[in-house]
C-alpha cells in the first residue's frame, strides 16, 4: 500500500499539460484496491497494475529456479490447439526477500489511456473513453509499449521497479504469463487452476462480457464493471480479447509445435458464448489482412501489459546465472544410474584399491537410494491413507446434507413459534455444506498432486501396502475408498481432463 501510495504521490508531483486535469479514478481504476501497483501516464492519467507472484521450489537453481505450469485444456476438438501441456514460468522482478513476480494490467488498456499516449493530444476522461482500445494491430500494441515505456522513462523514472542497476519496462505479456495469471496464478489451488476458468461462484455472467442479452448484448463494455479473477484481474476473459507477445504455434502432444504463425488472441470476447468460454482459449490471427492490405484490426481485440525486466542485468548477474547452470548440469548429470555407472567403474578397475573403494561407495549409494524409495513409498501410502479417510468424510457429510436440510425447512415453516429453532438448525445446514464443500477441493488437490508427484510403480506398491493393512484391520470400506482413489488418480494421469461432477459420483457409489 504504501509503495502504491508513494507512486501515486510521484504522480502527483508531475508536471502535465495545463489544458489536462488529473483524471478522476473512476476512469483507469473504478475498482481500487489497497496492494494495486499504480504507473502515472501522460495527460494526469494512470495505469493501475496487480503483482503475480510466481513462487517455485527449486532454491538450489538460484536465479535460474523457475515454476512448472499446467497450460490449456484437454478437449478432443481443440486438443491441437489448446491441449493440457507443461511450461515454466518465472517473474522478471524479484523483491528484497527474492520472491520472483510480474506486474500484469488490472484491467484491457482503455481507449483514452491509448490516446494519451500515442494521439499526441489530451482526450478528455469519460465512460466512452473506459472502454477497451480496440480496433489496433498487434503492432500497435507493441508500438504503445515503446511509447509508454519511453515516457515514463523520460517523465517518471522513478516509478518503475529496478533490477539492481537495470530499469523494468512494459510489453505484452507472454502466453504463459498471461494464462498464469488469468487462471488465478498461485492465488488458486492447482486443481481450480486446471479447470475450464478461474473459479466463478456466482455465474460466468458476473466476471465476463459473453454473447447473450443477459451479458454483453454485442457490445463491448467500459472495464472494471464486473466481479474480478483471485488475482484482482478485470475483464480478463470476454469483452475484449487481447494480444499477447509470441507468435501462435499449434499444440503437438503436451508440447507447442515448432511452426510459428500469426498473431495470438486470448480470452474470448464479448462475441464468446458462454460454453465456449475457458482460459485456455487462444486464437490464430493473421498479422496482415489481405483484403485491406493493412496489419489486422478488429473490434473483438484489445490488450494489457505487464511490467517485466531484462534478465542479464548486471556482471554480476551474470556469473551466478553461469554458476546456476553449471549446478543444475551437475545435477542433471546425476539423474543417468550413479550406481551402474560406479559398478561399470569398478568392473573396469584394475587396481584391487581402488575396485574396492568404488564398491564400497556403490554399496552405500544403491543403499541409500532403497532407504530414500522405501521413504517415497511410504509418503505415497500416508497420501492413500488421508484420501481414503477424506473419501469417508465426503460421503458422511453428504449424507447428513438433505436430512439438516429438511429439518431447517420445517423449522422455516413454523419460524414464527420458534425463530431460535429456525436459526439453529439453518447455521448446522451451512456449516455442514461449508465443511462438503471444503473437503469436495481438498481432495481433488490431492487428487491432481499425486497424479503429478507419484509414478503408477510407486503408487501401486504404496496402495497394496495400504489395502493390506485396512483388511488387517477390519477397514474394508476404507480399502475400497484406497482403490477409487488410486484409480481416479491413474485415470486423471493418463487423460488430464477435470471432471468434478464424475468423481464426486464415484464417491458416493
Amino acid at each position: 500500500m504504501a509503495r502504491a501510495f508513494g507512486i501515486l504521490l510521484a504522480l502527483l508531483l508531475l508536471p502535465a499539460p495545463a489544458f489536462a486535469a488529473d483524471w478522476d479514478a473512476k476512469y483507469w481504476n473504478p475498482q481500487a484496491a489497497g496492494d494495486d501497483v499504480v504507473l502515472p501516464m501522460p495527460c494526469g492519467g494512470a495505469m493501475a497494475f496487480r503483482v503475480v507472484e510466481t513462487p517455485a521450489g527449486d532454491a538450489a537453481a538460484g536465479p535460474l529456479d523457475d515454476r512448472q505450469v499446467t497450460l490449456g485444456l484437454s478437449d478432443p476438438e481443440t486438443d491441437y490447439v489448446e491441449h493440457s501441456r507443461k511450461d515454466y514460468l518465472a517473474g522478471g522482478l524479484v523483491d528484497g526477500k527474492g520472491r520472483r513476480r510480474f506486474l500484469i494490467g488490472k484491467y484491457e488498456v482503455t481507449a483514452d489511456q491509448f490516446a494519451a499516449v500515442t494521439s499526441g493530444q489530451c482526450p478528455a476522461p469519460s465512460m466512452q473513453g473506459r472502454l477497451p482500445a480496440v480496433n489496433l494491430s498487434w503492432f500497435d500494441g507493441v508500438g504503445f509499449t515503446e511509447k509508454y515505456t519511453e515516457w515514463l522513462l523520460a517523465n517518471a523514472k522513478g516509478s518503475l521497479p529496478k533490477q539492481g542497476d537495470t530499469t523494468a519496462f512494459l510489453r505484452l505479456p507472454t502466453e504463459a504469463e498471461w494464462e498464469f495469471a488469468a487462471r488465478g496464478g498461485a492465488a488458486v489451488s492447482e486443481a481450480d487452476f486446471r479447470a475450464r476458468t478461474f473459479p466463478m461462484p456466482e455465474g460466468a455472467a458476473a466476471y465476463a462480457w459473453i454473447d447473450g442479452p443477459a451479458s454483453a448484448d454485442g457490445q463491448l463494455h467500459p472495464v472494471g464493471l464486473l466481479k474480478p479473477n483471485p488475482l484482482g484481474l478485470y475483464d480478463v476473459l470476454g469483452n475484449a480479447a487481447e494480444w499477447v507477445l509470441e507468435p501462435y504455434r499449434l499444440v503437438r502432444v503436451a508440447r507447442l509445435h515448432g511452426q510459428a504463425g500469426g498473431q495470438i488472441a486470448r480470452g474470448g470476447d464479448f462475441r464468446t458464448a458462454e460454453g465456449r468460454l475457458r482460459s485456455s482459449l487462444r486464437l490464430e490471427i493473421p498479422p496482415y489482412d489481405a483484403a485491406t492490405g493493412k496489419a489486422t484490426r478488429l473490434p473483438s481485440v484489445g490488450f494489457r501489459l505487464v511490467v517485466s525486466a531484462p534478465v542479464s542485468v548486471s556482471q554480476s548477474r551474470i556469473q551466478a546465472l553461469r554458476d546456476a547452470f553449471v549446478a543444475i548440469q551437475r545435477g542433471r548429470a546425476g539423474e543417468t544410474d550413479p550406481v551402474a555407472l560406479l559398478r561399470r567403474l569398478s568392473d573396469d578397475a584394475t587396481d584391487p584399491d581402488m575396485r574396492r573403494a568404488v564398491e564400497t561407495i556403490a554399496d552405500a549409494l544403491g543403499a541409500e537410494r532403497a532407504a530414500r524409495d522405501e521413504a517415497e513409498t511410504r509418503s505415497a501410502k500416508s497420501t492413500i491413507y488421508a484420501a481414503a479417510a477424506m473419501i469417508r468424510s465426503i460421503r458422511d457429510l453428504d449424507r447428513r446434507l438433505a436430512p439438516v436440510k429438511a429439518r431447517w425447512e420445517l423449522a422455516e415453516r413454523s419460524r414464527a413459534g420458534n425463530p431460535a429453532d429456525a436459526d439453529e438448525w439453518k447455521t448446522l445446514y451451512e456449516t455442514t455444506q461449508q465443511a462438503l464443500d471444503i473437503s469436495k477441493r481438498a481432495y481433488r488437490d490431492i487428487l491432481v498432486q499425486t497424479a503429478d508427484d507419484a509414478d503408477a510403480a510407486r503408487l501401486a506398491k504404496a496402495l497394496g501396502v495400504a489395502t493390506a493393512e485396512f483388511e488387517a484391520q477390519g477397514l474394508a470400506s476404507f480399502s475400497r475408498f484406497a482403490k477409487l482413489f488410486v484409480a481416479q488418480v491413474t485415470d486423471y494421469a493418463a487423460h488430464p481432463s477435470q471432471n468434478d461432477d464424475r468423481w464426486y459420483r464415484q464417491l458416493l457409489e
